[in-house]
């Protein structure tokens, strides 16, 4: 049997900033997060002829965060790469054409989204006595949604979160993340429903990212 509830999602950012920080995997995980980060490394048949291939240096990163622990701004680019660099990764060398130098890095973040709302809906369902006494499983699932056409660039992730009852009983809650950049700002967005609920959010999102481009500086 399978009913569907609508769960309040809250302080998302920073539960997934703990969950994120605290995933962990196994051995065998790490090694194919390893694999897949590889895969998406910068490879000499990338780039057209005339492009040359010369060992990456050791500083770039170092460098780069130097600079960028000078100005206070920058402090959240600081944590993002630091969380970065605890991830599986990979690394390119650089490829090089007269003044132009170009390399990737590849950080491959092991079920983090999935982990975070799974942590979210247990802390949550936990404070209500009556659903935690009957709790048996939480499982989400979501996946990238595709052709999504908003502001400079756009990121959606939708699915699904399905709390297992000891009477056997399933509870679904939609839910959804999206991110967008709009120049310089980048708004992000969560929902979850019991029902669709597009008909209402999309032309809110809209609006939103339509507000932040006209607001953009035109220089």
């Amino acid at each position: 049997m399978r009913r569907v509830v609508a769960v309040v999602v809250v302080c998302v950012a920073a539960v997934f900033a703990t969950a994120a920080a605290g995933t962990t995997t196994t051995a065998a995980g790490a090694s194919a997060d390893q694999q897949l980060a590889r895969s998406g490394v910068l490879q000499p048949t990338d780039f057209p002829a005339g492009w040359q291939q010369t060992p990456r240096g050791p500083t770039s990163d170092s460098a780069l965060d130097a600079q960028a622990a000078k100005i206070p701004s920058c402090k959240p680019f600081r944590a993002f790469t630091a969380t970065n660099r605890r991830q599986p990764r990979a690394q390119s060398e650089n490829f090089d054409e007269g003044q132009s130098s170009v390399t990737n890095t590849v950080s491959v973040f092991p079920g983090c989204l999935e982990r975070v709302f799974t942590a979210v809906y247990r802390k949550e369902l936990a404070m209500k006595p009556k659903t935690a006494k009957r709790l048996k499983s939480v499982t989400t699932t979501l996946g990238r949604e595709n052709g999504i056409r908003l502001g400079d660039e756009a990121v959606v992730y939708q699915g699904t979160v399905d709390v297992g009852l000891k009477d056997g009983t399933t509870l679904t809650t939609g839910l959804g993340l999206v991110a967008v950049r709009a120049g310089r700002a980048l708004a992000g967005y969560s929902y979850t429903s019991d029902k669709d609920i597009s008909a209402a959010l999309q032309p809110a999102i809209v609006a939103t990212v339509t507000r932040l481009q006209r607001a953009a500086p035109t220089t």
